[in-house]
């Protein structure tokens, strides 16, 4: 009931904010910034470095398409068209890229782009980013200030498919560039300022080599609160916010005339990781036993409110590498229970709390701090495993320290967290599950020679059925081990107001955040 009546309440609340906006009086916020040529973004995570070689997953990754340019960029059919490349060639025989660039795009410090800064970027961004990407690569070299070759190790006419969302960043010469406070790209928009992690400016390029940008600037907020970026859209404060919560697009939608809206599966999916090499979960039936204790058709019904999809393993939803065999532990809690009675678990004597030599099985889920949805995620997964028997807390922590705990790191026992699906580059899985020393796998020091031995094979093959075939095996075995429970994948509703005209779909993919720069402010 108090459910229902909550549900009513905000609704009261919503129509009374949208109908105040149409009233005559003292206009709200959202009447005073409309014809202002700002468009304001309100993103999720914080903003740290703006240096795209050394930034993996952060705020800043929403500034990047539009401080930067690319040598290419897909179409809405996966087709690359020129950006600071102007054409290029494929020899199949030496395996060789030849990249030609244009001559009149200039960085925000009005050098020449150049070839040397391209060599520059590309080492810089996929050694540090993606080192097996990277390790693909035999070498890079120009030929002139305006031509360079990409010499690869193997045969792969789709290579540049996975590199274009580099971005290029001037080589450094005498001064080295500040990319926390002064960072220089050669995008549609500079640099302006930054208040900390909170606040990046940037401001239309008038000398951007397709010309200046319709939009004057372009202000990145950092609103971990999705709750609060839902009703800032509402009021104004802001023009775009991500993955606002199905409750709120279900209210919404309805003014659609006053909003863009685009609905997409993640390719990350959302995983209770374990950390491997903890006493607790170094047992494959334990992580197997907890996969079944938890109802993942309920979360996407009830938490996520349909809007996801169960999650299938570490090659994500769709994944042209996914096994079809293999397909999501179902939910079944006696298996469950039955499967930690065989590792050795077993109720204490109130027949409460499973133990295992006189301790009680009790661990802690690291949770994103800021996402709500996460967080009645977590509750949930507390839930299902306090009925199996289990003692679990949660324990909420910022983004920066919930990353550091587990990526390449095992100071956690378990979290809740995004993994990247693998869909373009099958390489992003060396860097995800193989444990290749010194260097550990990003998904919590995750360590099994047989993943690893598999994957490096499945990379080094040349005859494509043998190399899917591989991949399936990956999959399988991953899926087998369970280092974590496989969730689901989001469906993420972004919203855009309309008082900016698009020529294009809207989108906050890499490449939808690139076309922004086409967009313009709607007159009157």
């Amino acid at each position: 009931m108090l459910r229902y009546l909550s549900s009513i309440l905000v609704f009261i609340f919503f129509t009374g904010f949208i109908l105040s906006c149409e009233q005559p009086g003292t206009p709200p916020a959202r009447e005073k910034n409309k014809n202002e040529n700002v468009l304001r973004y309100d993103v999720s995570a914080p903003f740290t470095s703006l240096n795209p070689t050394y930034v993996y997953a952060s705020g800043s990754n929403h500034i990047f398409p539009l401080l930067y340019s690319y040598l290419f960029v897909p179409n809405a059919n996966g087709e690359l068209e020129p950006d600071l490349a102007l054409k290029w060639t494929y020899d199949s025989e030496s395996f060789t890229w030849t990249i030609h660039l244009r001559k009149d795009a200039l960085f925000h410090n009005k050098h020449p782009v150049t070839s040397r800064d391209v060599q520059y970027a590309l080492e810089g961004v996929l050694k540090n980013n993606r080192p097996a990407l990277f390790s693909l690569i035999d070498r890079i070299f120009p030929l002139s200030d305006t031509v360079i070759c990409i010499g690869l190790k193997r045969n792969d006419p789709e290579f540049l498919q996975k590199i274009w969302d580099m971005e290029i960043l001037p080589q450094p010469h005498e001064d080295k560039i500040d990319y926390y406070n002064h960072p220089i790209g050669s995008g549609p928009f500079r640099f302006k300022y930054r208040k900390g992690e909170k606040e990046v400016c940037l401001e239309a390029n008038k000398d951007y080599f397709h010309g200046r940008p319709s939009i004057d600037r372009v202000v990145f907020y950092f609103q971990p609160d999705k709750e609060k970026s839902w009703t800032r859209v509402l009021s104004g404060e802001t023009d775009i916010a991500q993955e606002i919560s199905p409750k709120n697009y279900e209210m919404m939608k309805q003014y659609g005339k006053r909003y863009y809206f685009d609905l997409y599966p993640l390719r990350w999916y959302t995983i209770l990781l374990y950390n491997t090499t903890d006493p607790l979960f170094s047992d494959p039936r334990v992580r197997l036993a907890f996969s079944y204790a938890i109802d993942r058709a309920y979360i996407v019904k009830k938490i996520l409110r349909g809007f996801g999809r169960i999650a299938v393993g570490p090659m994500g939803v769709d994944s042209p590498y996914h096994n079809p065999e293999v397909q999501p532990i179902p939910y079944n809690p006696k298996k469950g229970l039955a499967l930690l009675k065989q590792a050795g678990w077993s109720y204490d004597h109130e027949g409460r709390y499973l133990e295992k030599g006189g301790k009680g099985f009790e661990f802690t889920i690291l949770v994103f701090k800021e996402s709500q949805i996460e967080k009645k995620v977590a509750q949930y997964l507390q839930i299902c495993l306090n009925d199996l028997g289990i003692k679990v807390r949660l324990q909420s922590v910022p983004f920066e320290e919930l990353k550091r705990r587990y990526y390449r790191n095992n100071q956690f026992q378990a979290v809740l967290t995004e993994l990247r699906g693998v869909y373009r580059d099958p390489e992003f899985l060396k860097q995800s599950w193989s444990f290749d020393r010194p260097k550990r796998s990003e998904a919590g020091s995750f360590e099994d020679p047989e993943v690893t031995r598999l994957i490096c094979q499945a990379l080094d093959e040349k005859d494509p059925f043998k190399q899917k075939a591989l991949f399936y095996k990956i999959d399988a075995r991953i899926q087998a081990l369970q280092p974590g429970t496989f969730l689901f994948h989001k469906t993420a509703i972004d919203v855009m107001s309309k008082r900016f005209k698009l020529p294009f779909p809207f989108s906050l993919t890499h490449e939808g955040i690139y076309r922004l720069r086409y967009a313009s402010l709607k007159s009157g």
